[in-house]
């Protein structure tokens, strides 16, 4: 089995930080990685906007020099990526999404 992981540059306008961690992570549970192995794996991805982002943040780092586990480069990348405003509205739109005339298919499409 082949896989390609994500890759998240930060600056398309198409790019949904969330589905990178979901699919990131989803890839590396298959791998049984570790945590910390998980968040420098994940790091590779990052491009451009998003690479420039991850290395001032572990610069900057007020923590001891400890290791990145995966929780802590999650919670920062969503913070930095994908900020609670955004996350809140995308679950009011879920909350808001109806099914009416549209197929099944069209509905999930739409998830």
């Amino acid at each position: 089995m082949r896989m390609n992981p994500p890759e998240f540059y930060g600056s398309k306008m198409n790019e949904d930080p969330q589905e990178f961690i979901d699919e990131v992570h989803k890839m590396l549970d298959i791998m049984g990685v570790t945590p910390v192995e998980k968040a420098e794996l994940a790091a590779y991805q990052l491009k451009g906007v998003a690479q420039v982002w991850f290395n001032q943040w572990k610069e900057t780092r007020t923590e001891e020099m400890d290791l990145i586990q995966w929780e802590r480069f999650k919670n920062a990348f969503l913070d930095r990526f994908f900020p609670i405003e955004m996350r809140e509205a995308k679950v009011l739109g879920f909350i808001k999404l109806r099914q009416d005339s549209m197929s099944v298919k069209e509905y999930a499409l739409r998830l």
